[in-house]
């Protein structure tokens, strides 16, 4: 048997080696081996929605947001762990992180690139445009008046390069939730749109419903200046009120259910930790009010009672079926606010009609609660009594448990009247929360020096 050269051997190695690498990589490198099938690279906008509205449900208005600062209006009491501390006004920047980093990153940076994908994606979109920007603007609006300034310009600018983005004032996030209102009525009455809007959870895609919210949305944020315009801003929260809802089956909100649970109702099936303020249940308890079986379930003793603001009562009433029942949906905004708005801007214009707007916001409110009209209540306890601003702002108060705009409301008209907590660490109600702690570690330089008691621009 003849003898193979070991030089031969070595040229053939080099020759297979020099064809493999003369081979494109594509022809035998399975590029999808590094893909995470969970993370992908690009989302159509029907899913993006769907997943922007869950996440404002949970942490804007579910959750995060809504559970401190309804402690501070006393519609909440903190009983034990974190919520104790809050209920003193005791907050941290490290308590507010998973906060602002779902507003960021699940919500605005998100609805950004919605926003972006509707107007570039081949053929334009403006309806689904004009839901992102109804979105953005209602984000942009609740947080910026829960912290002030906040990053908005620079950090949803698209451009890698600003890490540390700068913080644009309140005044100018106004303008911008203003814009973005006016844009979206403009995009939502677009008849040629390339991509219907589906995957939406809120209205399942009805574009009229959008526009009624755009302009609730915008008649909210105008009365917020009211405090700076005067009556400048009644004028124009009456113009917005005159185009958005017409009924409680305009009302713009977030569905849970079985498999997505309500977060109130998630944080007391895991914590336990709130009880029904004894501020708020004392004003139904006042009025025998109907709403008050469905805001509060009945204390081990059978009754209705609230825990006074820092008392630490853990025998006091839970949140009730319409706060945290697995299903229940939390609002995002309003046929009764959008009245309550009307009837106060028509009162201090001194316009006929506020106590007729007064009282449809009150009527709204009891029949979204309750399912029923509770006609007599109505007629005993709000019809014909002589509407003024603590009353409108005290069933605004009562109407608006589980939201954000009370604490508001608080801050901009000084109703209902609330006592200091019992063991407060300061010596007032918190009229803000404070940056992250993640801001601090990453974005120094920018954030703004504040306390809890530094009001924000509009309060000012």
């Amino acid at each position: 048997m003849k003898k193979i050269n070991n030089f031969n051997i070595k040229n053939l190695i080099l020759v297979f080696t020099l064809v493999l690498m003369a081979t494109s990589c594509s022809d035998w490198i399975d590029h999808d081996l590094n893909t995470d099938p969970d993370s992908p690279a690009d989302v159509p906008m029907n899913l993006l929605l769907p997943s922007i509205q869950q996440k404002m449900g949970y942490s804007l208005l579910g959750n995060d947001a809504v559970r401190t600062n309804n402690i501070w209006t006393q519609h909440f009491d903190g009983v034990d762990r974190q919520s104790y501390t809050e209920a003193r006004y005791q907050i941290t920047p490290a308590d507010v992180n998973n906060l602002w980093s779902s507003v960021y990153t699940g919500m605005m940076i998100n609805t950004s690139i919605l926003i972006n994908k509707a107007k570039t994606e081949g053929a334009e979109s403006p309806n689904f445009a004009g839901v992102g920007q109804v979105l953005m603007a209602t984000t942009l609006g609740i947080t910026t008046d829960l912290f002030g300034d906040i990053p908005y310009s620079e950090a949803l600018s698209g451009s890698q390069n600003i890490l540390k983005p700068a913080y644009d004032s309140q005044e100018s996030i106004y303008g911008s939730i203003f814009s973005l209102l006016d844009e979206a009525v403009v995009n939502l009455s677009s008849t040629t749109n390339a991509f219907q809007v589906k995957g939406d959870v809120c209205y399942n895609g009805n574009v009229d419903k959008w526009k009624k919210a755009a302009y609730s949305i915008k008649a909210r944020h105008t009365l917020q200046l009211s405090g700076k315009k005067g009556n400048a801003a009644y004028t124009d929260a009456l113009a917005a009120v005159a185009n958005g809802f017409s009924s409680n089956a305009d009302d713009l909100k977030v569905p849970f259910e079985d498999a997505n649970r309500n977060p109130i109702f998630q944080f007391m099936e895991q914590r336990t930790d709130i009880r029904m303020g004894g501020t708020f249940i004392d004003m139904l308890l006042d009025s025998n009010d109907p709403r008050l079986p469905f805001y509060a379930a009945k204390d081990s003793d059978g009754n209705y009672s609230g825990s006074a603001a820092g008392s630490q009562n853990p025998d006091a009433s839970r949140p009730g079926s319409y706060i945290a029942s697995f299903n229940s949906s939390v609002s995002l905004m309003t046929y009764s606010e959008l009245k309550f708005i009307e009837a106060e801007a028509r009162l201090m214009l001194g316009q006929a009609g506020a106590q007729q707007a007064y009282e449809a916001a009150v009527a709204a409110s009891v029949l979204r609660v309750t399912g029923s009209a509770n006609t007599a209540w109505l007629v005993a306890n709000i019809n014909g009594v002589p509407v003024t601003l603590q009353n409108i702002i005290e069933q605004k108060y009562i109407d608006g448990v589980s939201t954000n705009q009370p604490y508001a409301d608080y801050r901009r008209t000084g109703f209902p009247v609330l006592t200091i907590a019992q063991g407060a660490l300061i010596p007032s109600i918190p009229v803000r929360f404070p940056y992250p702690q993640s801001e601090f570690d990453y974005n120094n330089e920018n954030v703004p020096t504040v306390v809890l008691t530094d009001k924000v621009w509009w309060d000012q």
